[in-house]
C-alpha cells in the first residue's frame, strides 16, 4: 500500500492481511538496509579512523543511566541545493551513509505506523466488528481514514436445488 491512495477492500480480513504483508515486507526492508548500513561502516573503519565519530556516537549502546549520550542533530553543511534536488559535495561514504539511515528512519516510522494501525484494527475485529464487511481505505502521512461499504458483496438468497427426474410412460403402439 502506498500512501496518499485510496483503496477498496472487500472485506476486513483482506485488510487486515494486505497490513500483515506490508509489515513483513517494511521489516524485511529494514534488516536489509541495516546489514548494509552494518557492513559499511565496517568496511569504512579501516579506511580513516576519525571520519565516522560522529556515526559511532549514535550507535554506541546506553550508558550506565540507560540513557544514550544526547546527540545533537546537525544539518550537514555537505548537501548542496541544485534546483529542487539536493547533491552531496563530495564523493565518499559519508554522504551514502547518511542517504541510507534516512531511508532506515523513513521506513522504520511506517513500520511503527502500521503496526499500530494493524493493532487497532485487530481490536476492531476482537469487539465484534464483521470480517466480510467491505472498507475503502486512505492512508495519507500520519492520517488513516476507514470507512465500511455496504454490500460489498452481495448475500445471496435462499434457492434451492434438486435433480427431478420422471418416469415416462411406456409409448404406445397404434398399428394401422
Amino acid at each position: 500500500m502506498r500512501e496518499h491512495e485510496v483503496v477498496k477492500f472487500d472485506t476486513t480480513e483482506e485488510l487486515r492481511v494486505t497490513i500483515k504483508k506490508e509489515i513483513e515486507l517494511l521489516q524485511k526492508k529494514s534488516d536489509e538496509y541495516s546489514k548494509l548500513i552494518g557492513e559499511k561502516i565496517r568496511d569504512s573503519q579501516s579506511a580513516i579512523p576519525g571520519e565516522f565519530d560522529e556515526i559511532k556516537a549514535m550507535l554506541e549502546p546506553p550508558t550506565k543511566d540507560g540513557k544514550k549520550k544526547p546527540i545533537k542533530k546537525k544539518d550537514s553543511t555537505q548537501w548542496k541545493q541544485f534546483q529542487s534536488v539536493q547533491i552531496y559535495d563530495g564523493i565518499c561514504l559519508k554522504g551514502e551513509l547518511e542517504i541510507h539511515f534516512q531511508g532506515l528512519e523513513a521506513i522504520k516510522a511506517r513500520l511503527e505506523k502500521l503496526k499500530k494501525i494493524s493493532e487497532s484494527i485487530d481490536a476492531l475485529l476482537s469487539q465484534g466488528l464483521k470480517k466480510d464487511l467491505g472498507c475503502l481505505v486512505l492512508i495519507s502521512g500520519d492520517l488513516f481514514r476507514m470507512t465500511f461499504l455496504r454490500g460489498s458483496q452481495t448475500k445471496s438468497r435462499f434457492a434451492y436445488k434438486s435433480i427431478f427426474s420422471v418416469e415416462a410412460e411406456k409409448p404406445i403402439e397404434i398399428k394401422i
